[in-house]
């Protein structure tokens, strides 16, 4: 689904992602961990197309980024920490607004397919409420809901659930776990290791722009295979 080769990353002298290679295969959950500034935001955003890489290639199920991007992009789905939903539009405006404009679906059409949507994350009743009148949570529904409903092979989560409360995390990590158990494909930046070793097939673990481990989460998380990993999983584990 996603190949990468050798990526690099620099804004201005400061170099964000450095050699970053690496492949998920169709269905993988894949969790990116580690330390503020290590490059994970930045590395989803230029898997998207909202940062353009300086070297290296990218490639979505098959096809070069370089030389068919925006095609390669409408294959994905992002969240973002801070929701991004239109504040002038009801929760349904804000799920119909894209099929719509970027696919020509037809009104009915979509609004069929955004309350089934709405359903999936809990929030039917909510239709019609605009998204000063929701919780943290509910508004990051609401945005994955917004995501899935442009049918996305590939589901990008950066960092979730770092801007809501304590108690309104569970109710969104709830959502990305059901969409682990259909099997779709995602990359999820986070700080819940507990979520990360649970949903994810694979965990990365990046530090200084470099992915320096990929592996199966019960070996990161019991067995680390370096002192970094160690010292970073003790302060993250300590301050939860």
């Amino acid at each position: 689904m996603i190949k990468a080769n050798d990526i690099y990353k620099s804004f201005g002298e400061l170099e964000v992602l450095s050699g970053v290679s690496f492949e998920v295969e169709q269905g993988e959950a894949i969790s990116i961990i580690g330390p503020s500034g290590s490059g994970k935001s930045t590395l989803l955003r230029s898997l998207i197309g909202l940062e353009e890489i300086n070297s290296g290639e990218l490639y979505i199920e098959g096809i070069s980024v370089r030389e068919s991007g925006k095609k390669t992009y409408e294959k994905m789905g992002m969240v973002f920490q801070g929701f991004n939903l239109f504040p002038h539009k009801t929760v349904m405006g804000n799920l119909i607004e894209a099929p719509m404009v970027v696919k020509g679906i037809k009104k009915s059409a979509a609004r069929a397919k955004a309350a089934a949507l709405l359903k999936k994350v809990g929030l039917s009743d909510k239709k019609d409420s605009f998204p000063a009148q929701l919780s943290g949570g509910q508004k990051q529904r609401v945005a994955i809901a917004r995501a899935l409903a442009m049918e996305p092979d590939i589901m990008l989560f950066d960092e979730p659930t770092s801007s809501l409360d304590p108690e309104l995390v569970g109710e969104v990590l709830t959502v990305i776990r059901d969409l682990a158990e259909e099997n779709i494909t995602m990359l999820i930046v986070t700080h819940e290791m507990g979520f990360a070793r649970d949903v994810s097939d694979r965990v990365f673990f990046m530090d200084h722009g470099q992915i320096i481990s990929d592996t199966v989460p019960e070996k990161i998380f019991v067995n680390p295979e370096s002192e970094r990993i160690q010292n970073f999983l003790t302060k993250i584990l300590s301050q939860n």
